[in-house]
């Protein structure tokens, strides 16, 4: 594929991303950029990952990649579906949410996490920068959200070489988003992700970080800090916004339970009554239609 890069979006510790048009203007989409081996290897990782959940409309679509040369330099690009409204981070900072378009926005991440359970791997990174947001496809809200980045997620083999103890405390993912096994454990399993949506729906519904106190605004931030907070409490998890329905606090309490063994798993919360699934036969059909889209 042929593009320009127009404009630079971001820049994380493995890649550059860029807003990039083909030749001739008919299409505009990402472009992660690297040229350091390390994170090429993480790209093509990523590129073979994207490549399985082709079609399935709540994770991040791939068109391919490709090696440039840019004064002098090698270059890996990798070229994805371009997000026009940003991050779900972004659409955040705009304002919390109504809680039916969290509801909404749930429903979306969890189908995504549920092809990507089925699949055998772990995202091991969800959080509102990794969510991508797009012009709506559904009636029921204006925008649809996708999963997206999967730089730091593992696969069913990976898991099975994992070695807990190496691991614990070595965890790449964010800290503020990871769940009580894999910070005290090294344990990494879809729980993980669970525990990680449970962050982003409490943030969608405040505006807030999760771990975040409402009353003083004083937020954890370090590993060291979650750390010391799920090991000397054995009950810490973050806190369930006040105000909330009772269905959205039972929902919420699911995701943070502490037994990773006894946390919801994404399809059995996509029939939790918070999502209100719709009355009707025919719209229970549609409904259940768009859960299995993915599977």
């Amino acid at each position: 594929m042929l593009v320009v890069k127009e404009k630079i979006l971001g820049r994380g510790s493995s890649a550059s991303v860029f807003r990039a048009v083909s030749h001739g203007g008919r299409l505009t989409v990402a472009v992660k950029a690297t040229s350091y081996l390390h994170c090429v290897l993480s790209l093509q990782k990523e590129e073979h990952i994207l490549k399985t959940f082709r079609g399935c409309p709540e994770i991040v679509q791939c068109y391919g990649s490709q090696i440039t040369v840019e004064n002098g330099v090698s270059v890996h690009n990798l070229f994805l579906e371009y997000a026009p409204h940003g991050t779900l981070l972004d659409l955040i900072k705009k304002g919390a949410f109504l809680e039916s378009q969290v509801r909404d926005f749930t429903r979306m991440l969890l189908r995504g996490l549920s092809r990507i359970h089925r699949m055998g791997l772990v995202h091991c990174d969800l959080k509102p920068e990794n969510i991508l947001v797009f012009p709506g496809t559904e009636t029921a809200t204006s925008y649809q959200l996708k999963v997206a980045d999967f730089g730091l997620s593992l696969t069913l083999e990976e898991k099975r070489k994992l070695d807990c103890r190496r691991w614990r405390g070595r965890f790449k993912g964010t800290p503020l988003y990871m769940s009580p096994e894999s910070v005290v454990a090294g344990e990494i399993g879809p729980a993980l992700d669970i525990w990680s949506l449970g962050c982003t729906v409490v943030q969608m519904i405040t505006g807030l970080p999760p771990w975040t106190s409402w009353d003083s605004g004083l937020q954890i931030k370090t590993m060291r800090e979650v750390m010391c907070m799920l090991l000397l409490d054995e009950n810490a998890a973050p806190k369930i916004p006040e105000g909330v329905s009772k269905d959205c606090r039972d929902f919420l309490s699911k995701c943070f339970d502490r037994n990773s063994k006894w946390r919801w798993t994404a399809d059995m919360l996509l029939l939790h009554p918070f999502l209100a699934p719709p009355r009707s036969s025919k719209d229970f059909n549609q409904y259940m239609a768009s859960v299995l889209q993915c599977s």
